[in-house]
């Protein structure tokens, strides 16, 4: 298998991500294995292109590269957005950043521990749904326990339903909760922590893809850093490795532009405090590894957010601000944040909102990175910079609840700092976090708080 999926998989997943970037795969939504003048599968058996049941790996591989070579026919004439990957044609692109008031250390060091214990808490609340379910899908299950809208952790079961969510999450459902269970969205952070004390600011994407290596096991990745790492373990000799690993970006990767960036992202911000333009360079720097277009904006826009938040008396707008001001202008991500804001601006209330992106964005993957950032944004209008009101707000709107979670309740964490986080939320995690990071293991919350401190300051410039 070549990586994370089959090649069946593998196919569907970048026909549509060919067409979501604006490559002329045709009219349709999801491909149509027939030569219909938009695919020319010119090397499939054709006798099974009638029947797709009865297609082998070796004709959807086929299949695979034939609808890869579109990508030499350009983007469609009419595409109208236009998406660098170079940072500085990305910066040259985008918004002016929003003037910020700096934190005195004082008040950084208490903002970052609210980053950091919203961001794991966060991550909690929002585990035990990571269940490719929609709002509705939610709403039902909340109900039958008596639990919406949702305001505290989420129980493990519905009697009414017969229902019982992850059964590996179990230690992140309400009456269980006593310490932060291991997470991809944690252990990125916990990652890149990692990586600056090893390697400082000058790091390359080799580096990252090292570090990920030494310190996670495979089935502990997914998507498109699981797809990395296959590439990793499979490099060969005789090219220089970091030539190979600019490769990966699109190498056999069609969750490119999914939420991974943006989760990675939230050092970044972290150790770049009012300084939305430092933060996306740097999330620019780790997220090039195996991202692009919109994969790579989410990682920079998210940085930068975090970035802003770390100022004196943020808002949300200014928050926003500094997440434009680091993304083209032209993108789709850019446009996301335009049509989230003008549609909770006429409608007042998150439902309507939330139901306007899966009529607009449902079709994306469940890990995509447009239609989780869309109940990003949602959740942090909607919550005006009250924790609570926020995470709840995006463990509701359904999808990666855990990501959408995490990377909202790390910006208002840090817009608003420890001492005005709800302790019924921190309280219980006991400040206690276990990971599967082979150099970190089990630890405190607080002494990742210190780390994340002094490893800003020993850089600070």
């Amino acid at each position: 298998m070549p990586g994370y999926a089959n090649w069946r998989t593998l196919y569907q997943q970048e026909y549509l991500q060919l067409k979501e970037e604006g490559y002329q795969v045709g009219d349709e939504l999801y491909p149509q294995l027939k030569k219909n003048g938009n695919l020319f599968i010119n090397s499939v058996n054709t006798q099974s292109m009638n029947n797709e049941n009865n297609m082998t790996e070796s004709d959807w591989e086929k299949a695979y590269h034939s609808l890869w070579k579109l990508r030499e026919k350009g983007l469609r004439p009419d595409y109208p957005f236009v998406e660098p990957n170079g940072y500085d044609e990305i910066i040259e692109a985008a918004a002016e950043p929003p003037i910020l008031k700096q934190l005195d250390e004082r008040r950084y060091a208490e903002k970052i521990k609210g980053a950091f214990y919203g961001r794991c808490a966060g991550v909690v609340l929002g585990k035990p749904l990571e269940m490719d379910v929609n709002r509705l899908e939610i709403k039902e299950f909340l109900e039958s326990v008596d639990a919406y809208p949702l305001q505290d952790w989420v129980p493990a079961y519905s009697e009414k339903l017969d229902k019982r969510l992850r059964e590996d999450c179990v230690a992140s459902t309400k009456g269980n909760v006593e310490y932060v269970q291991p997470d991809d969205d944690i252990h990125y952070t916990i990652l890149a922590l990692l990586l600056v004390e090893k390697k400082g600011l000058d790091f390359s994407t080799y580096d990252v893809g090292v570090n990920i290596q030494d310190n996670i096991p495979y089935n502990w990745l997914w998507s498109t850093t699981k797809q990395a790492y296959y590439h990793m373990c499979n490099m060969v000799a005789d090219r220089p490795f970091q030539e190979q690993v600019d490769e990966f970006t699109t190498k056999l990767n069609p969750m490119r532009e999914g939420i991974n960036g943006t989760i990675r992202a939230d050092i970044w911000g972290y150790i770049s405090p009012g300084d939305p333009r430092r933060a996306a360079k740097l999330a620019h720097q780790e997220a090039s590894y195996n991202t692009c277009k919109n994969g790579l904006y989410g990682s920079m826009f998210t940085a930068a957010c975090i970035s802003s938040a770390l100022s004196m008396n943020p808002t949300i707008e200014t928050i926003l601000q500094g997440g434009l001001s680091v993304i083209p202008k032209k993108s789709r991500l850019a446009k996301v944040v335009e049509e989230v804001s003008a549609w909770y601006a006429k409608e007042k209330e998150w439902i309507p909102v939330c139901d306007k992106i899966y009529e607009k964005y449902g079709h994306l993957p469940f890990a995509g990175g447009i239609n989780n950032l869309a109940f990003i944004i949602l959740s942090l209008l909607h919550g005006q910079l009250d924790y609570t009101k926020t995470i709840t707000t995006a463990v509701m709107c359904g999808t990666d609840t855990d990501c959408t979670s995490g990377t909202a309740a790390s910006i208002v964490g840090a817009a608003i700092g420890y001492d005005k986080l709800d302790q019924k939320w921190i309280a219980p995690l006991n400040d206690r976090v276990k990971t599967v990071v082979a150099d970190f293991g089990e630890g405190s919350i607080s002494d990742i708080v210190k780390r994340i401190i002094a490893v800003r300051n020993k850089h600070n410039s």
